[in-house]
């Protein structure tokens, strides 16, 4: 029997290579990597939702790459793929991070019993799940109109890396994902740690007593009883969120994991089973919708959305119901639409567990044109609030907007954010290279979804929502 190491089981495959592992039960699987899948859109031609085909001990499975996906279950183990090769060879461009020596990396745990180790990491951002948008690894930047066609030829694609978490700037709360030593502080480095990334103000890293490395990046403000070698212990307080250093512009944290890989080089850990069990650990048997990561298409192209990697801790999802834009309704995890215009859409899913119990996600979906005409191309908008806890009616939250139309496309900058508060009330803004807030309070207990929305100059418009609930 082999002892699981921190996060589980790491393999760099090749395709047609094969491992065996006894993940912990005292029998041998023997694991092959039989397939990579790297699917392009037709309007970007970028990779979305890679995949790779395994077979454990004669049974094929098909495993997506990071994004939202959770470890599967299969041949009375688990397990999950953290990246692909052109992804990873994609960012490495500019940085080689993933240190990928195969064709794909798999990672392997038991059946049951802990992804991340006996103390799971602590939720690192002081926030409801979800309160805003996210970036996972493998997925295309989009907040701040990475979809759009901005780039100068030859520049790298930005599939992220790491997990951005977004949020409200100088009021949410980062505390340490787990306990360790500070070696880096802004722009200081402990003696014995690398400088392997460009000075910033913005950063906190921490090192671990087993060599893991956990960046938290684009901080507004840093603890400043934080000093270098510092011992610091899981939960503690590191700083606010913000939108310093190469955020975009948009409000968030980017929290990254780094770790030894199968050749020995540290290299990027796709972190978001840990953090979802760090959440379900600090909020057991929580109903939490996913109708992520966001999706990208031309005009008249079916859209794909996909609800199944929402989870109900402790019970099931009995029902999935969809309400799109165009008025209509959709029922089950997967439903396919199609859209007349371009534009920044947002689509949102009700689940419901088998206790009556629903909860709510939107999916981002931008119809882009196929070529960089400014008479047709899209605002992308980031929204978010504050707080997202323990909201009692008459209390009053914090709520901020921006649109990003910008670089080739500024001459479309006009026109205001118009808010539904979802209790008949509404506001405007006027975001214009940076956030513009707003303020609101709900007489009554609910769940309220909010919804605002910006249209250009040329007459395209961008929509977001979120969820509130006041208890």
């Amino acid at each position: 029997m082999q002892t699981m190491p921190q996060g589980g089981w790491v393999f760099d495959l090749k395709v047609s290579e094969s491992v065996t592992l006894d993940p912990g039960d005292g029998r041998e699987r023997m694991i092959t990597l039989r397939e990579v899948r790297e699917p392009k859109d037709a309007v970007r031609d970028r990779i979305r939702e890679p995949s790779v085909v395994l077979d454990i001990d004669g049974e094929e499975v098909e495993v997506k790459a990071a994004l939202y996906n959770l470890p599967q279950s299969v041949a009375g183990m688990r397990v999950d793929c953290a990246v692909t090769r052109q992804v990873a060879e994609a960012i490495a461009i500019y940085k080689d991070l993933y240190v990928l020596s195969g064709d794909a990396r798999i990672r392997c745990w038991p059946a049951d019993g802990f992804l991340f180790g006996p103390k799971p990491i602590v939720y690192p951002t002081q926030q409801r799940w979800f309160a805003s948008m996210t970036q996972l690894g493998n997925e295309k930047t989009y907040v701040d109109a990475g979809e759009l066609v901005l780039n100068v030829p030859g520049r790298h694609v930005y599939y992220h890396y790491g997990t951005d978490i977004g949020g409200y700037d100088k009021a949410v709360p980062i505390v340490a994902a787990a306990s360790g030593r500070v070696v880096r502080l802004g722009k200081e480095w402990a003696a014995d740690e690398t400088e392997d990334e460009h000075p910033r103000d913005d950063v906190v890293r921490i090192l671990d007593d087993r060599g893991w490395r956990y960046r938290y990046s684009h901080l507004d403000m840093i603890n400043p009883d934080l000093k270098i070698d510092d011992r610091i212990e899981a939960g503690d307080f590191i700083g606010f969120l913000g939108q310093k250093g190469s955020s975009g512009g948009w409000s968030h944290l980017h929290f990254g994991m780094k770790a030894p890989q199968p050749d020995g080089r540290l290299g990027q850990v796709n972190a978001y089973p840990f953090i979802a069990e760090a959440y379900l650990n600090e909020n057991p048997d929580s109903l939490l919708a996913c109708a992520r990561p966001h999706r990208v298409a031309a005009v008249g192209e079916t859209v794909r959305l996909d609800a199944a990697n929402s989870f109900c801790d402790g019970g099931t999802i009995q029902r999935y119901e969809w309400t799109l834009q165009n008025g209509t309704t959709k029922v089950g995890p997967v439903v396919k639409t199609s859209y007349e215009r371009e534009g920044m859409y947002s689509e949102m899913v009700t689940i419901t567990d088998d206790q009556g119990r629903t909860d709510v996600d939107f999916c981002v979906v931008q119809i882009l044109p196929d070529d960089a005409d400014p008479a047709r191309m899209l605002p992308s908008m980031h929204v978010t609030y504050y707080p997202t806890t323990d909201i009692r009616p008459g209390q009053h939250i914090a709520f901020k907007a921006r649109a990003f139309i910008r670089g080739a496309f500024a001459e479309n900058k006009a026109g205001i954010e118009r808010w539904d508060f979802g209790d008949g009330t509404a506001a405007v803004s006027c975001s214009d290279d940076c956030f513009d807030e707003r303020w609101h309070a709900y007489a009554k207990p609910g769940r309220y979804i909010v919804t605002i929305q910006r249209t250009a100059k040329n007459g395209v418009s961008a929509t977001a929502q979120l969820k509130v609930i006041v208890e």
